[in-house]
This record gives structure tokens, sequence and C-alpha cells, in this order.
């Protein structure tokens, strides 16, 4: 039996908690509108997660290159790769050599991460738990996550990102730098050579005070873009990202600007339909309209009726045969006596032209009972009108009537 019921009633602490100290095994389905999320559990751990509406951020292939596993170029390379041969994504990956084992592990890891801490901030929504699992679960590279790891940086993100969200501009707003950020020298461009041999590695002059996390995403503000669309870029969480982000407008290194902006131009976002968004319908065939003429003009022009008269003469053949069985005698006399009976008056002769099935001779046989009296409520005998009389009946009293043989010829003749 499915458990279910509304998040309102049923948090999804608590409902994360069971399924662990019970050990269950299923699938647990998030729905909220028309999104819906999909976790796995195995003796109460997670091993999978799928959503309807995966964000582009949350994909694998652009988790690999947030976390700087692959390239743009090289995702792009695959992309086309995997619509010609139509292998998973997973296995294309494995095979260029580009990424390793433990690569997609994070990038599956980090993926699930997301989508599950999203679903942790739904306000309200529905749940229903199935204890099934499907068979194409990725085991190899999903290894099992504890319940008490996702609960506990769910608790952490859901405590902060009310802050957060405070501290920050609506997502799409265009954030650019100012001219203090323009000027800041980042410990993250100076050379590698340089920190090697110990110049500069510490917080000396030209040391911006900031740390790395926040250097690396103030570098994703070259060009003004927004929150959102830093989002898909940076490789640190969500709420991370976005805690750094209210931090560097506090330092005025940011600022929200009010013109529009150029989005950045990315090559693994820049085609939506190859990362797997569904492409817009460009309407029906051009030989669409024309096959629906043919289909409602064929039917029209083949049909047959009864009275045999169609523009299709040839077909006419199809039509059943108009072919008139004659019954025997017992028969013949039956179906007199039902229609006299449905008819008094005219015999039914009308009734059995309209039936297909006219009497012989257009006469009916079978004498019009309605002339004759009732015997039930008639007191007193009446004349009987003429009827139809038995053939036997006539023979009998057209032939003369013969003399009585003697019974006894001989005694006479002795006489």
């Amino acid at each position: 039996m499915a458990l279910e019921g509304s998040l309102r009633d049923f948090d999804l602490f608590s409902l994360f908690n069971m399924i662990k100290i019970q050990g269950k095994s299923g699938t647990l389905v998030l729905s909220r509108g028309q999104e819906f999320v999909k976790v796995f559990f195995d003796l109460g751990e997670i091993v999978g997660c799928d959503s309807n509406q995966v964000r582009l951020e949350d994909r694998v292939g652009t988790m690999l290159v947030r976390l700087g596993r692959l390239s743009g170029e090289e995702l792009m390379q695959i992309v086309q790769l995997q619509r010609q041969t139509l292998k998973l994504m997973g296995t294309l990956l494995l095979e260029s050599g580009k990424v390793t084992a433990q690569d997609l592990q994070d990038a599956l890891f980090n993926q699930a991460m997301a989508i599950i801490y999203r679903t942790f901030r739904w306000k309200e929504g529905d749940y229903r738990f199935d204890s099934m699992l499907p068979l194409d679960l990725d085991r190899e590279h999903f290894p099992p996550i504890p319940v008490d790891t996702v609960l506990m940086e769910a608790a952490r993100i859901q405590d902060e990102w009310p802050e957060v969200q405070k501290r920050l501009p609506d997502l799409v707003t265009p954030l650019a730098k100012t001219a203090k950020g323009n000027m800041l020298k980042l410990d993250i461009n100076r050379e590698l050579s340089t920190i090697l041999d110990g110049q500069g590695g510490g917080p000396t002059q030209g040391s911006s005070g900031l740390t790395h996390e926040q250097e690396t995403v103030l570098t994703y503000f070259e060009q003004a873009q927004s929150v959102q669309d830093v989002l898909l870029v940076s490789r640190y969480e969500e709420l991370d990202t976005c805690k750094t982000i209210a931090d560097l407008l506090e330092h005025g290194l940011l600022e929200p600007i009010r013109a529009d902006v150029n989005r950045p131009s990315r090559p693994w976002t820049a085609d939506d339909s190859e990362m797997g968004k569904s492409e817009e319908p460009e309407g029906p065939s051009k030989i669409f309209w024309p096959w629906v003429a043919v289909l409602i003009l064929f039917p029209l022009l083949t049909y047959v009726p009864k009275s045999r008269s169609s523009l299709n003469q040839g077909l006419a053949s199809l039509q059943p045969a108009d072919l008139r069985d004659t019954p025997d005698v017992v028969t013949r006399i039956r179906q007199a006596w039902a229609l006299r009976m449905a008819s008094p008056a005219d015999g039914g002769i009308p009734l059995a032209k309209s039936l297909g099935r006219p009497l012989q001779d257009a006469t009916n046989p079978v004498a019009d009972l309605t002339r004759y009296p009732d015997p039930l409520f008639s007191p007193y005998p009446k004349a009987l009108p003429p009827a139809i009389e038995a053939p036997s009946a006539i023979e009998s009293k057209s032939e003369p009537a013969k003399p009585a043989k003697p019974a006894n010829p001989t005694n006479t003749k002795g006489k």
C-alpha cells in the first residue's frame, strides 16, 4: 500500500527521517503543480534522483563544466555525438576519456543534491511513496548517499536561504562590477610561477583581501550578468554562490544595473534544444492537410448506398445482393396470420411491401376475423358471412352423389 499525503501535514524532514529509520526501499515522488521530483531509496539510503524540470545548471554535462572537469567546447562535441549514437551521456563521457569515473560520480552527486536541496524549500506540495525501484538506476556511478548528510545540509540551507534572499536583488537583475571592483587586483590572476616562488603568496602588497571563493565568483562578472546566469557556471553550490554575491554587493564590488544587457554567450548553453530541452513545434508538415483531404474525400467517393447510386459504380459489387427466398407453405401461412393480426383492415399488404416481403398475388389468404361475431359475447347465433371454403369442401360439393351399393347383392338376385 502506497504512503501519500500533503507536505503541509508531513514535511520532508520527517518523511526522509522515517524512510531512513525504517530502512525503506522504493520511490518517493514529490509533486507541486506541474513539477515533480523522484528520489530513489534503497534500504533507507538515497541511490538516485530525477526531475521533470531539471534546470540547466543541474544537468550532468553542465555540472562537469561548472566543476572545471570539462570545457564547454568538449561538452558540445559529446552532445553532437550523443545525438548521432543515442547513447547515454555518462557512457559517452567515459568513452571519450575526457572525464574519469570519479568526475562523473561527483557530477551525479552534485546534480542530485541540487535537486533535493531545492525541493526542501517547497512550502507546499504532495508526496507519494511506492515500494518499487526502476531497474535502470546507475548504481555504478551513484554510490548510496546517507540521509543524515542530506538532512544536515538541507537544514542549513533552509535556515540561511531566507536571509540570503533579503540581501540579494531578484535573480534576473543584471549585476556589474563597480569602479572599485574593476581596480581591484585579484590574487587569482597572479602568475603561477610567482606563487610557487613564494613571492606574493601571502596577503602582501596587491592582495585583494578576498577569499578564493569570493575572487572566483567576482571573475564571473567580467561581463554584466544576472545571478541566474552566474549559477549556470558557478562551481559552488547555489546557496554558497548567492551568499558570495551578496558579500560582494555589500563590499561595493558589484552593483545592480537597470539597463538591458546581452546575455553572455556560452557554447554549452547557446542551443537549449541540444541540451535536452524540447524544441518548439514547427507546425504540421506540408503534406499533412493534403492527406487529411484525401482521408475525408475517399470514403465519400467510394460510399455505395443501398439504392446503388454512387459516384463509384465499380464498387457496387461490395453491396450485399438483393436475394429473395421463397418460404414453404407453413411459413407463408404464419406470415399471413402475422400480417393480418398486425393490420386486420387491409391484411397487412402495405406493411409487407414496406418490409420487403410482399405477399404472393398481393392478397392475404387469411380472412379478416373482425367480420365474424364474437361467440363469447353474442347471445344468439347469427348468420355467418360467406367465408373462404377449403378446396376439399368445394370439390366434395361439385361431385354428384353416387347410389349406395346393396349390402348383399348375391341374396338380391336370388330373390
